[in-house]
Formats: C-alpha cells, structure tokens, sequence
C-alpha cells in the first residue's frame, strides 16, 4: 500500500518536474530513475541511480538528493537504520530554506514516514509537518493532500474524547483546499468518520452527497460510495433520495450482489435488520 500512496504520486511528480527545472543534458539522466520507479523496477533504479556521475548544476543535484531519498525509501526490507537515513536526506532537503516543489514534497514525505513507515508511529511529528505544509502561503498539490492524511489523523489518532470535536476540527480542514479531488477525499473521509462514531447518519449523507458532486469514483469505490449514499438516505427517512442511488447502482453496477437486497427492501419482504449502531458501516 505504501508504495501504491504515497510514492506513486512522488514518482509522478519529479518525472513533470525534470523538464520544468532545466533543460540541460544533466536533467535527463534522472529521467531513466524515475521511469523505473514508476514501473516498479526499484532495485534497478537504485542501481542506475548509482552509476550516474556527480551533477555540476545545483538544482539537479538538489533533485538528486531527492531522488535518493525516493528510491532509498522503497527499498525492501526496509529498516529503522534505512529510515534514519531517509529521513536525514529529507530534512537537509527542507533545511535548505527553498520554497520548490521537492521542499513540498519533502515535508510531505517527512510526514507520511512519522505517521506510516515507522515501527512506532509519532503522530505528533506528522501532524506537525502535515500542519506546516498546509500554513504555506499559496495553493500546492503536496498541500492538499496533507489535508486529507490530516484529517484522519484528527478524527482516529489525536485523542479528543468528543467525537463530534473531532469531526469540527477535521472539517476546518474543507475551507482552503484547492484540488477537487482531494476536497472529495476530504469529504469521504469525514463522511467515515460520522459513520464511524455512529454519528446521525444526515451529516455523514451531507458529506458523502458532496463528494459524488465532484464525482471521478470507478470500480468498488464508486459503487460502495452509491450503496453508502443510499442506505444513509434510507436512515433519514428519505426513500426517493434512495432508491435514486439504488438505480445509479443498478445501471452503473449491474452485477453488484447488493442490488438483491435494496430490491428485497423495495419489494416489501424481509431482509436482515440493523442494530442500534445503524450507520456504522
């Protein structure tokens, strides 16, 4: 899963990033690293990586020192000692005091090793870096998606004993953020949370009827986002609302084993009931 985050989208980034910065013949060879990161051919990454010669330009060598950081970061076994390393990489990236995209991207990272790779998880340090990105001046990708890794941080790992504070606090994190997508995620996630604590199912409706407006869902999730849309309708006691998102399902997910029992429930005849905790899907 780790790879599949947090990497990919660190793979994506420098492989636009190398014909931003320069054009120079230096740019390219950083371009046959990244290709194979992208590819999943990490070890020979490394190696290429090691072959290539020492930049003179300063800005490749600052992507360089990135691009070590990356490929030493996927690595397998990867260890406390590995960590160590990459995290010390990182950090003389933003000490460096440039406002880029690989200082960005650094902090993000930062943040993704305290709160994910580690043995023990120090929340503390990754809601502090992911809080540091977000307070940069200006829009930014790597901004963004600290939001949405922040907010469930907030809602399942920064202990407050009020779960409706801990949904307000995640929701301060709404106003500000630029990329769709990511104001999507946000909503999902907040949406799960409300689900989660067992919250009344109209704010996590609220959410989730926000995030299919942005829309860009396929596969199980899209589907799990129509079932869940309708079944919170049907908790509020909206039945049009629901079987309006049990038709989606059923024209956009024709074969999804659920359709059987909304049609059941439709027809009148019995299905399984819920508990008390009737949202905590």
């Amino acid at each position: 899963m780790l790879r599949y985050g947090c990497l990919y989208l660190l793979i994506c980034f420098i492989l636009s990033l190398v014909g931003a910065v320069t054009t120079s013949a230096e740019a390219s060879t950083e371009v046959g690293v990244w290709q194979k990161m992208s590819t999943y051919l990490t070890k020979e990454a490394l190696i290429e990586l090691k072959d290539l010669t020492d930049p003179q330009n300063t800005t490749i060598q600052r992507e360089r020192d990135f691009c070590t950081a990356v490929v030493t970061l996927d690595q397998q076994p990867l260890s406390e000692s590995r960590l160590d390393d990459v995290d010390a990489r990182l950090k003389a990236l933003v000490d460096a005091g440039i406002e880029d995209e690989i200082d960005s991207a650094s902090r993000y990272l930062l943040g993704r090793i305290a709160q994910l790779y580690r043995a023990d998880a120090d929340v503390p340090l990754a809601v502090s870096y992911f809080r540091d990105l977000i307070a940069r001046p200006g829009p930014g990708h790597y901004a963004d998606i600290a939001r949405v890794k922040l907010a469930v941080l907030l809602l399942y790992a920064v202990h407050t004993e009020d779960a409706v504070e801990r949904i307000k606090q995640a929701e301060k994190l709404l106003p500000g953020t630029s990329d769709p997508l990511a104001v999507r995620d946000l909503h999902r996630v907040l949406a799960r949370g409300i689900m989660f604590f067992n919250l009344p199912p109209g704010g996590a409706l609220r959410h989730l009827l926000a995030a299919d407006e942005i829309g860009g869902l396929v596969g199980t999730l899209g589907a799990d986002q129509l079932v869940q849309i309708g079944e919170l309708a049907w908790d509020t006691g909206d039945e049009e609302l629901a079987n309006t998102y049990y038709d989606r399902l059923r024209e956009q997910y024709p074969r999804d084993a659920r359709i059987f029992l909304m049609d059941q429930r439709n027809a009148g005849n019995p299905v399984p009931q819920r508990g008390e905790d009737i949202n905590g899907r």
